[in-house]
Formats: structure tokens, sequence, C-alpha cells
């Protein structure tokens, strides 16, 4: 059979299709470079999307019922707790960038450049590439003497061990549902968090010392890659979980990240007279945080409301009061990180201009 034919290997494209793909890809990158440099015009379209997505969220839920549950009496000290919940949530994301940077014979990252990071980080579109808080990340590791594919390879360490804490939440949190410990909930909410075992499974199977040099050794193709860089993050996580005395700051600072984001949106929730057992609550914000605002463009605005919103909803309550505690969450946990985020902004634009002179260098 022909090359054309059913089975055999698709032509490649003409020289002026691949011309062209290219041609796109290098103009759409210029556009995405010169929207990083306009912080200003990002804030404003997240903002604008964020009050599209309430008042969607908010026509559902009826505005009768948002208006009300807006105007209710209520006791103002529970933001001072959802503040006092995202200092924590600081404090705890230092700890794990510091750990994260010097495991594995890494250079520990200076207690300023830490905290600028994570608060470079948190303020994400307003302080960073449009392309989500990790990219932050990667320069201050960078910054602080790690390789391109090292300081990947830590960034994808960093994430791992996010989802990992945030999950291992969920899975016990379900296990308190299930056994009715603590509230309940229908086994197609409980049970998706078992999804976590084979995953934990698979990283200690790839990551065992037998296996995990042969699996990171850097490989052709940018699958391969990605693939190889996965293992060597996930094996920096099972050396910081293996490690407590030399890494033990890290997981736990980890675990007071998103101890004190919860904090955050518990606190919004009393606002508004929500009250939700604790397993459920951990249950809804994991499942509302598949992707976590560091890792997505302009910090999730506009998906986290509405994902967060329907999870909480999901759970029985009620939508005005889902929406509005939402939304006074991401106050904290969003819009308020911005003002020390545009504080740094000269010292991020100069970082910018190193890390781009070093990665041409090494490139």
């Amino acid at each position: 059979m022909s090359s054309g034919g059913w089975g055999g290997r698709r032509p490649d494209p003409p020289p002026v299709v691949r011309i062209r793909i290219r041609d796109l890809h290098r103009s759409l990158g210029r556009i995405y470079a010169r929207l990083e440099d306009k912080p200003l015009l990002v804030i404003l379209v997240a903002a604008g999307v964020t009050m599209a997505v309430a008042v969607v969220l908010a026509s559902s839920a009826g505005w009768p019922h948002v208006l009300r549950v807006a105007a209710a009496t209520r006791s103002w000290s529970w933001l001072i707790a959802c503040g006092i919940g995202e200092l924590l949530a600081y404090a705890g994301y230092v700890l794990t960038v510091r750990d994260m940077a010097r495991v594995d014979r890494g250079t520990e990252l200076e207690l300023s450049a830490s905290v600028s990071t994570v608060v470079a980080g948190f303020g994400v579109f307003a302080a960073t590439r449009s392309s989500g808080g990790f990219a932050v990340d990667y320069w201050a590791f960078r910054k602080a003497g790690a390789s391109r594919r090292e300081a990947l390879r830590r960034v994808l360490g960093l994430n791992f061990l996010e989802y990992l804490i945030l999950s291992l939440a969920a899975l016990g949190a379900s296990l308190l549902l299930f056994a009715r410990l603590d509230g309940s909930a229908s086994l197609g909410a409980t049970l998706p968090s078992l999804t976590v075992l084979p995953a934990i499974a698979l990283a200690a199977w790839a990551t065992s010392p037998q296996r995990v040099h042969r699996l990171s050794k850097p490989r052709r193709g940018w699958l391969r890659r990605l693939a190889a860089d996965s293992v060597a993050g996930a094996a920096m996580v099972r050396k910081l979980l293996t490690s407590p005395r030399e890494h033990g700051l890290g997981v736990i600072g980890n675990s007071l990240y998103w101890a004190g984001d919860i904090l955050c949106l518990w606190a919004a929730l009393q606002l508004v007279h929500a009250h939700l057992h604790i397993a459920v609550l951990v249950l809804a914000y994991s499942g509302g945080y598949v992707l976590t605002r560091r890792a997505l463009p302009a910090g999730g605005a506009g998906i986290v409301e509405a994902a967060l919103t329907l999870a909480l909803t999901g759970f029985g309550l009620h939508p005005a009061r889902a929406l509005i505690a939402v939304l006074i969450y991401r106050l904290f946990n969003f819009w308020l990180p911005i003002i020390p985020a545009l504080a740094l902004m000269p010292t991020i634009r100069q970082l910018r201009r190193r890390y781009q002179h070093a990665e041409t260098q090494t490139a």
C-alpha cells in the first residue's frame, strides 16, 4: 500500500506549511512576551474575567439570594483570620522553596530571595511571567546557581510535593467521611481520592535507587525529556520525605502552606454563616484546586472562583453563600498579594533581564 494509504506512513506536511506554522508560533511568542511586560493590562483582564464569572455564578444562584447573603449582619473579625491564614501560607511556602533549592546538593537560597520569590509568585500575574508562579521559582533556582535542567527539575519537584501533600489531605478527609467520623459524603465524592495511591506507587517505583539514575537520564525528544525530568523531580521529593532531619522543614512548610490557605477559606465561610465539617471542606477545597493558582496564568482568575464555588455547592452549600465566601477568600488569596508583588516589579524586571541573558548564554 502506498504511503498515502490507510496502512502507510502519514506524509510530511509541505515545507510551506511548516514555515507558516513556525512563523505563527514566533508571532504568538512575541505577543505573549509583550503581554508579560504589561502587568497592569493583565490585571485589568484578570479583574474583568473574575467579574464576568462572578456575575454568571450570581445569576445562576439567584440575585435575591446573593444580595440577601451579602447584606446579612456578620462578624468582620473573620477577616483577620483570613489574613492570618494567608500569612501562614506565605511562611510555609518560603520554607518549602528554600528546602527544595538545597536538596540533592543544591545551593541554599537566601531568606530575602526566598521571600521575594514567594511574594512575586503569589502575586503571580503582576510581577512575573503569565505562565504562572512556578516561573518565579524557576528564576530563583537559576539565580541560586542551578543549571537550566536542574532548575526545571526542582520546579517539577516543587509541583509534585504540593500535589502530594494536598492529595494525602484529600485522602485522609475521604476516609473520615467514608467512616462518618466527620460528616458524610457520597462514594462519588470520596472514591476519586484513592487515585493518589497508584500515583504514589508509580512514583516510588520510578524513583527507587535501582531505577532512578537510568530513568532520569537526559533523552532526546521533548516527551522523553519531560519524563526524565519528572522522574528527577519526583526523586527530589522522595529525598525530602525520607530525610526528615535534613529536609523536614520543607515538608512541614508545604503542609503549613495548604493549611493556611484552607484556614483562609474556612474563615471566609464563617463570615457568611456557612458551616462545613473540616473533612468536607478539605475535600471540596482539593476538588476545586485541581490546578493551583501558582501553576495557572494570571493566577487562575475566573477559573478558581468557578471551580471552588461549584465544588462547595456540590457538597451541599447554598450557591449564594459559596460564591460570596469564595470571592472573600480570593480577595486574600489572590488580589491583596498583588500589592507587594507590584512593589517588587523593578526587581523582577531586573531579574528577568538577568535570567534571559543566562538562558541565551547556556543556549
